[in-house]
């Protein structure tokens, strides 16, 4: 765009994705995980493909979906690894670059059964700590006096 039209455009290299075509693919956007650590407190989820149906039903199970977050979910960096790495590190890029927050992938509604489904299953880890605190326990344990 800058040199066609004059428009001023800039390029946002934390939301540059790359892709390592071997077998199986390595997708990566934004952070690492040690070069996240290295700016301060992250919190790291993953799901394998082993727990993905999509994964079960094709016979390759190889590989794993791995979100970098700050505490405060924010999406730092995705790296995936397995078969159609390359083309599902897509949102994970569009989440970076509009600096979602990872409640934004955890609703997002994917087709099941997918491979895609593997990256909103890790979303979906950043809260399991919360509702399995003793705290939300003894909430639950309250409620169920009334009813």
């Amino acid at each position: 765009r800058n040199a066609l039209f004059r428009l001023p455009a800039r390029v946002d290299y934390r939301a540059l994705p790359w892709v390592t075509y071997t077998d199986p693919e390595l997708a990566q956007v934004g952070l690492t995980e040690a070069g996240a650590r290295e700016q301060g407190d992250v919190h790291v989820l993953r799901w394998p493909f082993a727990d993905n149906d999509r994964a079960h039903t094709e016979r390759d199970t190889v590989g794993e979906v791995k979100i970098v977050t700050r505490r405060n979910g924010r999406i730092v960096g995705a790296t995936i690894l397995g078969a159609s790495a390359g083309d599902l590190i897509v949102p994970w890029a569009l989440a970076i670059s509009q600096k979602l927050k990872i409640g934004a992938m955890a609703n997002l509604i994917v087709p099941y059964p997918t491979r895609g489904e593997a990256g909103k299953r890790a979303a979906g880890a950043y809260y399991t700590p919360t509702l399995f605190a003793p705290r939300t326990r003894r909430l639950v344990r309250f409620l169920a006096r009334f009813g």
